[in-house]
């Protein structure tokens, strides 16, 4: 893996705990309710995208999966059609997948994080 790619991963996962971090024990209600942690997270999952889009087509071939995919069409909905954005899944997003793309980047760096 080039430094780039590592460099670009160690700051998804920095933006990934960010949101991880955030939404721990967090409802449903509390996110609709407080638009400075939806724009908070909104923000993190925005440059989680931003990022998977600098990765090398060469760590992509290396490393195939979904989630860069779905992170940089994810970034491209948050950044360019804002008002289509469902709040519902971005918490569903938030709260439950996350925990995925950390893991995945974990992987591929050789980090081990405890989630406890």
């Amino acid at each position: 893996m080039n430094a780039k790619d590592k460099r670009t991963l160690e700051g998804m996962l920095m933006f990934a705990l960010r949101v991880s971090k955030r939404t721990n024990g967090l409802t449903y209600e509390r996110f609709i309710s407080d638009v400075d942690i939806q724009d908070a997270i909104l923000y993190a999952l925005g440059q989680l995208g931003e990022k998977a889009s600098l990765l090398s087509n060469d760590f992509r071939e290396k490393h195939p999966s979904d989630e860069w995919y779905s992170l940089i069409g994810l970034r491209n909905r948050l950044f360019h059609s804002y008002e289509d954005i469902s709040l519902e899944r971005i918490y569903e997003m938030a709260c439950n997948d996350i925990n995925g793309v950390i893991d995945l980047i974990c992987e591929i760096t050789g980090r081990m994080l405890d989630y406890s």
